[in-house]
C-alpha cells in the first residue's frame, strides 16, 4: 500500500488558463489537484504543476551509442548503420534497451510515449517493449512498424504485423494504444498503404507513419507514383482521423489541406528535423490550416528541448522571432498531444509533472508558461505521476532502479557489438556502486 503524498506548486493546467497555486493529491491510483490556501499557498512558488508531457514519436531502443565519428553522417547511412545491430537483437535486448530509455522519457517530464517500435522480424518483441514501459511505469503507445522493403533479414509482410497487431488488441494493450505504422516511402511499397489502412479499419486501431521527411523522398516519390508523398497516402485511404504523420518537413500548401480536411496529426520533430539538416516543417502554415500539430523527440533530449526547438526553428524559417508562440508550443508539447491520443486534458488523465523553480535556470519568474518553454530542463523534474501512480518521487524512480537498468542496457549494448564485431571501448559500462572511487 503506497502512501498518500501531497505535492505543492503553480498548477500550469495548460497554455492559455491563468496560472493558480494548487496542491496535488496523489492517493490510491488518484490524482486530485485543487486550489492551495493558507500557507500551502505561500509555499507554492517554489515548483510548477505540469500536466504530462506527451512524446509523439520516438524509437526508444538506442541499439549503439554514438560518438563524434559518426558526426556528419546523413539519415540513410544513420538507418543503415543501425541494421547489423537490430538483426541480431531478439526480446532481451528490446526490453532492456527500452525500460532504460523509458526511464529517461520519465525524467524528462514525459508521462506518455508514442514508441514506434521496428523491426519486428521475430517472436517477443512486442512484448519486450511493453515490458521495457511498465518497468518504470511509463504510458506506452505502440506504433507497430511494417517494412516490407530493405535488408530481408529485417522485412515482415503487412499481413504478418496486422496478425501480430489483432493478437496485441486489448490483450497486451488496449486497442486504442495501437497504431499499424508502415515505416516510409523507404522502406515499403505504395499498396502496403492501403493494405494497412483497410485492416486497420478492421481492428479498430489507428495509423502511423513517417513522411515527407527529405526532398529526396518527395523527388522519388513523383518520380515513381507522380504524386507527392501525403498525396499518395490520401489515394490509399491512409488519412483519416487520428492518423499520425511523423515529421511533415516538406510539403505542398495541397497537403497542407489534406492533412487538415481529414483530421490526421502531424509529429513535429524540430531537434532531429536540425540534426539531419532535413530543413523546416511548415508547423504555422500546418496550426493556421486547423491541423493538430504535436511533438517528438525522435532519440533527442526532451520536450523541454523540443518546445523552445520549435520556436527558434520557425522563428528562423520565418524571419519572424515570434512565428510560434510560447503558448503553442507549451500546447504541442500537452493538450495537442493528450487530444491526439483521446486522453482527458489538464490534470484529468490522472498525469502531472513538477518541476523545482527555486533553480537559477528559471529565475527570476515571471511567466511559468515562458519558463517552462525556455529555460526548464529535465533537471528540474523532482516528481512524475501517471494515472494517478507517483513513478517518479522526490527525484527517484519509485518501481525501478537507474543503476540497474543503465547496468543492463550496457551490457545488453557491449553484447551486441561483440556480437557484430564492433570495437567495444574499454569505458562503456558503469563501474560496480560497490566498487571504491579511483
Amino acid at each position: 500500500m503506497t502512501t498518500p503524498s501531497d505535492l505543492t506548486g503553480i498548477a500550469v493546467a495548460d497554455a492559455t488558463s491563468e496560472p493558480w497555486p494548487a496542491t496535488a493529491t496523489v492517493d490510491g491510483g488518484r490524482l486530485r489537484v485543487e486550489g492551495a490556501a493558507g500557507d500551502g499557498a505561500r509555499h507554492t512558488a517554489a515548483a510548477a504543476l505540469l500536466p504530462g508531457l506527451i512524446n509523439m514519436h520516438d524509437h526508444l531502443r538506442s541499439f549503439l551509442p554514438t560518438g563524434r565519428a559518426s558526426e556528419g553522417a546523413s539519415l540513410a547511412t544513420a538507418i543503415t548503420a543501425s541494421s547489423a545491430t537490430q538483426a541480431v537483437a531478439g526480446p532481451a535486448e528490446y526490453r532492456a534497451l527500452t525500460a532504460l530509455s523509458a526511464a529517461r522519457q520519465v525524467r524528462a517530464g514525459v508521462t506518455t510515449v508514442v514508441d514506434h517500435v521496428y523491426p519486428l522480424h521475430r517472436d517477443g518483441l512486442l512484448e519486450a517493449v511493453v515490458a521495457g514501459h511498465r518497468a518504470v511505469g511509463l504510458r506506452g503507445y505502440l506504433a507497430l512498424g511494417i517494412m516490407t522493403r530493405g535488408a530481408e533479414r529485417l522485412c515482415t509482410s503487412v499481413e504478418d504485423v496486422v496478425a501480430l497487431a489483432e493478437r496485441a488488441a486489448d490483450v497486451l494493450l488496449p486497442r486504442e494504444q495501437l497504431y499499424l505504422a508502415p515505416v516510409s516511402m523507404r522502406s515499403n511499397a505504395p499498396d502496403d498503404y492501403a493494405v494497412a489502412a483497410r485492416a486497420a479499419e478492421r481492428l479498430g486501431v489507428r495509423l502511423y507513419t513517417h513522411i515527407a521527411e527529405t526532398q529526396a523522398e518527395v523527388d522519388a516519390c513523383r518520380a515513381e507514383h507522380g504524386v507527392r508523398p501525403v498525396e499518395l497516402l490520401h489515394h490509399a485511404g491512409f488519412l483519416r482521423p487520428g492518423t499520425v504523420l511523423v515529421h511533415g518537413v516538406r510539403l505542398s500548401d495541397a497537403e497542407i489541406e489534406l492533412i487538415a480536411a481529414s483530421g490526421a496529426v502531424v509529429a513535429y520533430c524540430p531537434t532531429n528535423h536540425l540534426r539531419f539538416a532535413k530543413g523546416f516543417a511548415p508547423v504555422v502554415d500546418l496550426l493556421d490550416a486547423g491541423a493538430t500539430v504535436t511533438l517528438g523527440v525522435d532519440g533527442m533530449e526532451s520536450p523541454f528541448h523540443e518546445m523552445r526547438q520549435a520556436i527558434y526553428a520557425q522563428g528562423q524559417a520565418a524571419g519572424d522571432p515570434g512565428a510560434l508562440t510560447s503558448s503553442r508550443a507549451f500546447d504541442m508539447a500537452t493538450g495537442a498531444g493528450a487530444r491526439a491520443l483521446g486522453l482527458p486534458a489538464g490534470f484529468d488523465a490522472g498525469d502531472l509533472v513538477r518541476l523545482d523553480l527555486t533553480a537559477p535556470a528559471v529565475q527570476p519568474l515571471a511567466d511559468p508558461v515562458w519558463s517552462v518553454v525556455h529555460r526548464a530542463a529535465p533537471a528540474h523534474v523532482t516528481d512524475v505521476v501517471v494515472a494517478g501512480r507517483h513513478i517518479l518521487r522526490d527525484g527517484a524512480l519509485t518501481v525501478a532502479d537507474d543503476v540497474a537498468l543503465a547496468e543492463e542496457a550496457s551490457s545488453v549494448v557491449r553484447d551486441l557489438a561483440a556480437r557484430i564485431g564492433s570495437t567495444v571501448p574499454q569505458f562503456w559500462g558503469i563501474p560496480s556502486r560497490m566498487a571504491p572511487p579511483q
